[in-house]
């Protein structure tokens, strides 16, 4: 079991002194959240994002003065940059290397990365970075675990206990002394999310030491196909119970303990023409559209939704505005009316903008069309020039693809408006993105667009992600820490 010095019990003005209070400015409930880390070896911060996990955590590591390296896994770009930041921001004494780029932030070749693991073990303590895709090579090329704590930075990309990286973080972890896992969305898809996440903490003690073991408690098979069950249900009283034995390793807080500037969501609707809504529905109703080809002496070309998933994409796609005719990606433009409406926003808002796109062809149209009419944008790159470039202002439209760039960037600097042009079926990717402007650190008022085609997929999307959100919003509610 882990620790229990009794943190819950205390107010949020009963804290210890720690070195780092005179460093770094925590909120109240960071440094509930600061403590929490600092007397469990083994503890999941489950925060709503925008809610400083990076900072207390860096102050958690501060405090311990660890004797050994720290391995932060991360997505990508939060690698890269995020926590690089942060800790020059605060001027934090921490030694830190990159598995994933040199010092002059270009990518590291396979045999400068394997260098890098070679060396480690004989380095002194140091902060080591690395995405959540290089896990298994990284195990791989450590025969002896020299990273006594481990960071997982968006924990919830670690939910599935078939995946490669799972298993191979469940290799070296009984080497791991201390495991701090930090998300904001833990259970995207719902309760089966979990038990990975735990297990990485606890090693099974209390939601079971096998995903079957998890499923027979805790759930009952619903939806058979070919007598295997693929959707799990869960039993009468099961989601009270789990809550309960995590709760004691996993704490949650909402942003109702935190002051933020007022956040306005708008959904603005924009209509097709006749004849384009006719190539909608014609799409919905038959799976096929007849529509001209690219190349002209080639006449017309069907373009096939094979089933009710390539359906769904293809509707959205269209209800962008764009559709693909062929494997190549070569797309033909259906309707603009969702660009000029960008447009027309893009032109009553004063302060830098994001647009939140999913597609390529989204990608492409924006760029194109926003460039023609004397807009300055630019496409996000992930790097950590192009961030600082837009915390200063000196980006006024920039295009991001959430699955890519939505998790931990600290953008809140840089501007407070926000465009959906096409909203994701992932409610994390959705959630994640608005808290890269509406999160600690933003003094403005921040306004997200969703941008919806009228009478099409966009507006079931978004109904979808609200619905999801309920039992993400009951995982919270369940685990959050009181004071």
């Amino acid at each position: 079991m882990p620790i229990d010095t009794g943190v819950n019990a205390g107010t949020p003005q009963q804290f210890p002194h720690y070195d780092s209070y005179n460093i770094v400015q925590l909120h109240d409930y960071q440094k509930f959240a600061h403590d929490f880390i600092m007397t469990r070896p083994y503890a999941g911060l489950f925060l709503d994002m925008g809610m400083g996990k990076t900072l207390t955590t860096l102050s958690a590591l501060y405090d311990m003065n660890p004797p050994g390296h720290v391995l932060v896994v991360a997505p990508k770009n939060i690698a890269r940059s995020t926590w690089l930041d942060e800790i020059a921001k605060w001027n934090l004494p921490l030694r830190t290397k990159s598995f994933l780029v040199n010092e002059n932030d270009r990518p590291l070749t396979k045999k400068k990365r394997l260098e890098l693991y070679a060396k480690a073990p004989t380095q002194p303590p140091t902060v080591y970075f690395i995405n959540r895709e290089l896990v298994c090579d990284l195990v791989e090329h450590t025969p002896n675990w020299c990273y006594p704590i481990v960071i997982l930075d968006e924990a919830q990309s670690f939910k599935s206990y078939g995946s490669e990286r799972f298993k191979a973080l469940k290799k070296v972890r009984p080497n791991i002394e201390r495991l701090i896992e930090l998300t904001g969305t833990p259970s995207p898809n719902g309760l089966m999310d979990l038990w990975s996440q735990i297990y990485l903490l606890d090693q099974g003690e209390r939601l079971g030491r096998t995903i079957t073991q998890y499923r027979n408690e805790f759930f009952t098979p619903g939806l058979i196909v070919n007598g295997y069950p693929v959707k799990w249900t869960p039993r009468p009283g099961a989601e009270q119970e789990i809550y309960r034995r995590i709760s004691d390793i996993v704490i949650s807080m909402k942003n109702t303990m935190l002051t933020l500037p007022p956040l306005t969501v708008n959904n603005v609707y924009v209509h097709m023409e006749p004849k384009e809504r006719k190539l909608y529905e014609q799409m919905k109703k038959d799976y096929v559209l007849n529509i001209p080809s690219i190349c002209a002496e080639d006449g017309t070309i069907d373009v096939i939704a094979a089933n009710a998933a390539v359906l769904s994409a293809k509707l959205r796609q269209m209800a962008s505005g764009a559709l693909y005719v062929d494997d190549q990606h070569n797309y033909k433009v259906i309707h603009r009316r969702k660009l000029e409406h960008v447009a027309y926003l893009l032109r009553c808002t004063s302060s830098p903008v994001i647009i939140a796109y999913h597609f390529q062809t989204d990608r492409i149209m924006l760029e194109t069309y926003l460039t023609s009419l004397g807009f300055d944008v630019k496409v996000f790159d992930g790097s950590a020039a192009m961030i600082r470039a837009w915390n200063a202002g000196a980006i006024p439209v920039m295009l991001l693809q959430p699955a890519s760039a939505g998790h931990g960037l600290n953008l809140q600097e840089g501007g407070h408006t926000l465009i959906w042009y096409t909203i994701p079926w992932s409610l994390e990717e959705y959630q994640q993105t608005n808290a890269r402007l509406y999160r600690q650190g933003q003094t403005d008022p921040v306004v997200i667009h969703h941008i919806l085609a009228k009478k099409t997929i966009d507006e079931q999307v978004l109904r979808a992600i609200d619905k999801k959100d309920m039992s993400q919003a009951q995982l919270i509610d369940a685990v959050r820490a009181e004071f």
